[in-house]
């Protein structure tokens, strides 16, 4: 399991979860900008990136407020938050700032508010989003979900029968939205109620966190169940390979898709920190898995302004070669940059705020 803050397996499925990002929305700008779209056999849906990036939020912080726990008998919240601020806000403020002063500045005043606070999920709820970089909408859901998750863990960890408090949590907030719609139709019939809770449940998806937060609870507690699903090399390999299968091949599970798909990555996610038969790390993985956020984060600007330049030549052979090719060697390289220069001086104001385990 490499060491306690650092699980071996993390960056790569980072890495993986942020191209597949970068890949699915040239193609998506590509149609806002009126361009013919390539269609590829294999295409994964970059919603389940985020699905992805969620369940791999809930799992690691999960898996650390528990280990700090067990270790100090308590959890310091201060720690906890600032080191989120200082890891999330600087990068996230700077790309507002340079996609609002380069890109769009053409924002209504409630989305500007919204996206300066944090819930940029809401103007994207209501198709309002910050159109220049509209991937902010799923950095507030972690932030929101950051904000309660510290002291419900606490309060957790004070009582018998843990799991069954963030099974609760899961259970509810994935049904409740079926139990309100079915109220409302039953009864008062409010048009607006329903798309509220919609979009509510639809832009927040607190409970693919919580099924990470789950399994990585039950990793950091040593339950015996975990360890039957990586000891045994085909229930490793099926466990880690399934969930990009179905991913690729775009499968659907009707009202349930994401919850499914937090499952499965959830699975996949322990396979790949425990398995000693499965280690998907290397240099180069490790590195784009660092610099994921960044990757995430820069892409969508790098894309437009790309497709501004080359736009005049839209129709030549060498536009989508040329398109995709600079697209992510220059978001790597931005993102490279950022990293090494602007996230590294915040990077370190949050050491001091790490907690030993």
């Amino acid at each position: 399991m490499a060491n306690e803050n650092h699980l071996k397996g993390l960056d790569t499925l980072r890495a993986v979860a942020a191209l597949i990002v970068v890949w699915s929305h040239i193609e998506f700008i590509k149609g806002l900008k009126g361009l013919p779209k390539n269609n590829f056999i294999l295409f994964p849906n970059a919603h389940f990136s985020v699905t992805l990036f969620f369940v791999l939020s809930g799992f690691l912080i999960t898996f650390l407020l528990t280990r700090e726990f067990q270790k100090y008998k308590t959890i310091s919240f201060k720690s906890f938050y600032l080191r989120r601020i200082l890891r999330i806000w600087p990068l996230y403020y700077l790309v507002l700032f340079l996609s609002y002063f380069f890109i769009e500045n053409n924002i209504s005043n409630r989305t500007l508010l919204l996206c300066l606070s944090i819930f940029p999920n809401i103007p994207f709820a209501l198709k309002s989003s910050w159109e220049s970089s509209p991937q902010i909408w799923s950095i507030g859901v972690e932030e929101q979900f950051y904000i309660f998750w510290p002291i419900f863990i606490l309060y957790v960890l004070s009582k018998k029968k843990q799991n069954s408090y963030i099974l609760t949590f899961i259970i509810i907030y994935t049904l409740l939205p079926f139990i309100i719609n079915y109220i409302n139709i039953s009864t008062i019939q409010n048009e607006k109620l329903y798309s509220f809770v919609e979009k509510f449940f639809y832009y927040t998806k607190f409970n693919c966190m919580a099924i990470g937060a789950f399994l990585g609870f039950n990793l950091a507690s040593n339950k015996n169940w975990i360890k039957h699903l990586y000891s045994n090399t085909i229930t490793s390999i099926a466990l880690f390979v399934s969930p990009f299968l179905i991913w690729f091949c775009g499968a659907s599970f009707g009202f349930f898709t994401e919850e499914i798909y937090a499952v499965l990555f959830g699975f996949m996610i322990l396979v790949v920190v425990n398995s000693k038969k499965i280690n998907i790390d290397n240099k180069v993985t490790v590195f784009l898995g660092k610099i994921s956020y960044g990757i995430y984060m820069y892409h969508w600007i790098i894309i437009t302004a790309l497709i501004e330049l080359l736009y005049p030549f839209k129709k030549e052979i060498y536009f989508d070669l040329s398109l995709y090719m600079g697209t992510f060697i220059i978001t790597i390289l931005v993102s490279w940059i950022s990293f090494m220069t602007f996230e590294k001086f915040f990077l370190n104001l949050k050491k001091k705020f790490e907690i030993k385990l």
